[in-house]
C-alpha cells in the first residue's frame, strides 16, 4: 500500500526589501515573477505609509534602522539613490552582517562570462555582456545595454535605456539618469551624477555632475 503524498517543502528564503518607494515596488514584481530562490516577506522602510492606498501581497515589516534578522531571512537594497542605498542598508551590513542577495531577473540577457557583486539588482531586458565586472550593490534598469569588458563598481545606478560601450570604466557610487549613452573606452570617476539623455565620452573627474551631447560639467544655478 502506497503511502500518501506529501505536499513538496518550500525551500526559498524569505526575501525583505529594503524600501516601499517606487522601485521598491518593481523589485517585488521580479520576485513575483515566479522566483525559485526567493519568497518576499516584506519591506523593511522607516515610512510606515509608503504603502497606503496600494493593495500588495507584502507590507512594511519594520524599519531598515532597526530591524533584527532571523534565521532564513534574506534582504535586498532596492532604493534608487546609491547614498540612501549605503545609509539604510548599513545597519543590516555591519551589525549584522545579514546576506544581500544579487537578483537577476530572468528576462535579463547576462552572458555566462560576466561577474556580478553581492546585493545587485539587474531588471528585465537588460543585456549585459562578457567579461563585465559589476562591484557590489549596483542596480541596472530595464532596456539598458552593458557591452564587452566593462567594468563597474559599487554603489551605482544605471537606469533604464542606457548603453555603456565595450571597455568603458564606472566608479563608485555613480548614478547614471536614463536615456545616455557611455561611449567605449570612457573612464568615470567616482561620485559623479550624469545627466539624462547625455552622451559621455573622454575622462570625467570624480564628484561633479555631467549632461549634454557631449557631456559636459554642469551646475544648478
Amino acid at each position: 500500500m502506497s503511502s500518501p503524498s506529501q505536499a513538496p517543502v518550500d525551500a526559498r528564503r524569505n526575501l525583505l526589501i529594503v524600501g516601499a518607494g517606487g522601485f521598491g515596488r518593481e523589485v517585488l514584481t521580479y520576485i513575483e515573477d515566479d522566483n525559485p530562490l526567493f519568497r518576499p516577506k516584506g519591506f523593511l522602510d522607516s515610512r510606515t505609509s509608503a504603502l497606503d492606498g496600494m493593495h500588495r501581497s507584502i507590507g512594511i515589516v519594520g524599519d531598515p534602522l532597526t530591524y533584527v534578522p532571523v534565521s532564513g531571512d534574506v534582504f535586498m537594497a532596492a532604493l534608487g539613490d546609491p547614498a540612501a542605498r549605503l545609509k539604510y542598508t548599513e545597519t543590516l551590513r555591519t551589525l549584522h552582517d545579514v546576506d544581500f542577495a544579487t537578483v537577476v531577473h530572468p528576462q535579463a540577457n547576462v552572458t555566462r562570462h560576466a561577474r556580478l557583486g553581492r546585493g545587485c539588482i539587474v531588471a528585465p531586458r537588460v543585456g549585459i555582456s562578457v567579461d563585465v565586472q559589476i562591484g557590489d550593490f549596483v542596480c541596472i534598469q530595464e532596456y539598458t545595454v552593458i557591452g564587452h569588458d566593462v567594468r563597474i563598481g559599487d554603489w551605482c545606478q544605471i537606469n533604464s535605456h542606457c548603453s555603456i560601450g565595450g571597455g568603458a570604466k564606472i566608479g563608485n557610487f555613480v548614478s547614471i539618469h536614463p536615456n545616455c549613452v557611455i561611449t567605449s573606452g570612457t573612464v568615470i570617476g567616482d561620485n559623479v551624477k550624469v545627466g539624462a539623455g547625455s552622451v559621455v565620452y573622454g575622462r570625467i573627474p570624480p564628484n561633479i555632475t555631467i549632461m549634454g551631447n557631449p557631456a559636459r560639467r554642469f551646475a544648478w544655478n
